[in-house]
């Protein structure tokens, strides 16, 4: 009898830790912002990486870069999207090698052929085999890496995402319910790659519009948005303004990446909810919570105009091994919000948290501040300067040019397409 209560206690124990072991596993890691917005630090380059690469792209008259310029990095190819002239002349999309920012090819164009997209931001697939483009109302339209259009895929409903994750097996699309009307009740759909939808994930919140007293809806692009709002609306917002005052109560950035890939995980974060899931099938896994503590910005509260210089919106987020990158806003519909950079250690759980003003110190070349656009798919930060900016600092420390890492100082010209930057 004595033996089999022992066997029983010792069944039990055995149990009992496999069972915790278990929920240890599904408990969600607290990233705490609220903490490191009250002891602010300082973030250099060398904490986002070993070494700092630069890549001057190419300038080929076909390949000119124009303004306010969005870059997206591959494995072995650099992506420019740009609009000639906001508002005014169509989209262009070029392809640079990355080894040494050799112009490859513009990629499509805008336009009503059937080979044309309706804009120029594109995504690419699993491989790198492609990239990917909407053309209203319904597709995407496809090219390959050299610039031929290779079809398209038509969804079914007819319905487009704000941002697309594409696998091998199946493409995921996130919907802005800003944006998304025919789909507003739903947030990620899950569509084979004819474009038949599989599944979806419900939203947290359906978007409503008040008519009444919207003043007028802006959508601008550039530098002027970067400065506070940072990378989340690099390709452009739009602001809602309400009453005659124009007081912005609502934001939203176009083609926002609230859904991306690392590794074999995939992640999705819904704006104004502080939690950053898993998407395992059609199910939303809890894997890290934003604890904005006292910053913390009701969902239902986020078109408010009061009490809200002191919330916290999360904006733009980027991951890969090591890190959880992302940037947030303190006050977004003041006057005077607040861009702050923050750096996650996901092997320790430190956190760095510091203000965007005067980017990030460069500590391992010396050179310009770096200011965040965006993670290649290989994990690097990304950034870009304009030839004349670099010329200019040049200006001010003409020694720099005897610089190993800084040799591309010497090939400068006013003239030239940027410069994008890599850590890694």
């Amino acid at each position: 009898m004595k033996k089999m209560i022992i066997i029983k206690t010792i069944l039990f124990l055995f149990l009992f830790s496999i069972s915790s072991q278990e929920n240890k596993s599904n408990v969600s890691t607290v990233i705490d912002v609220e903490h490191s917005l009250k002891n602010l630090t300082h973030i250099k380059v060398s904490d986002l990486g070993k070494t700092i690469r630069y890549i001057p792209l190419e300038t080929p008259d076909n390949g000119l870069v124009g303004r306010d310029p969005i870059v997206k990095v591959l494995k072995n190819f650099i992506v420019v999207e740009y609009r000639q002239r906001p508002h005014v002349d169509a989209g262009v999309c070029l392809l640079f090698n990355k080894e040494d920012g050799r112009f490859i090819s513009k990629i499509g164009h805008e336009g009503q052929d059937p080979a044309a997209y309706s804009n120029s931001f594109s995504w690419t697939d699993e491989k790198e085999e492609f990239l990917y483009f909407h053309r209203q109302p319904n597709q995407l339209v496809k090219y390959d890496m050299k610039g031929n259009f290779c079809g398209k895929v038509e969804f079914s409903p007819s319905v487009l995402a704000s941002y697309y994750v594409i696998t091998d097996s199946e493409i995921i699309g996130y919907f802005d319910s800003t944006v998304s009307y025919l789909f507003s009740n739903q947030s990620i759909g899950f569509f084979e790659k004819d474009g038949r939808l599989k599944d979806t994930i419900p939203s947290f919140f359906s978007f409503t519009m008040s008519k009444d007293d919207l003043y007028q809806i802006s959508v601008p692009r550039g530098q002027t948005i970067y400065n506070f709002l940072g990378s989340w609306g690099r390709a452009g917002v739009f602001l809602f303004e309400y009453t005659s005052a124009k007081i912005i109560r609502q934001i939203h950035a176009l083609n926002a990446a609230r859904i991306w890939k690392n590794n074999n995980n995939i992640r999705f974060k819904h704006d104004f909810i502080d939690t950053i899931f898993t998407v395992s099938g059609s199910k939303l896994i809890p894997s890290f919570v934003l604890n904005t503590g006292k910053f913390h910005w009701p969902v239902q509260e986020r078109r408010s105009e009061k009490n809200n210089n002191e919330r916290v919106f999360i904006a733009d987020i980027y991951e890969n091994n090591n890190f959880i990158f992302f940037q947030c806003i303190k006050g977004m519909f003041s006057g005077k919000p607040i861009l702050y950079n923050s750096l996650y250690y996901k092997n320790t759980g430190e956190m760095k948290l510091c203000k965007n003003e005067d980017g990030i110190e460069d500590d391992i070349t010396h050179f310009l501040p770096f200011k965040p656009l965006g993670m290649s798919t290989s994990g690097e930060f990304i950034s870009l300067i304009e030839a004349w900016k670099a010329i200019e600092w040049l200006n001010k420390h003409p020694a720099a040019k005897n610089d190993q890492n800084l040799s591309f100082l010497k090939t400068l010209d006013g003239d030239m397409n940027p410069i994008v930057i890599l850590i890694e």
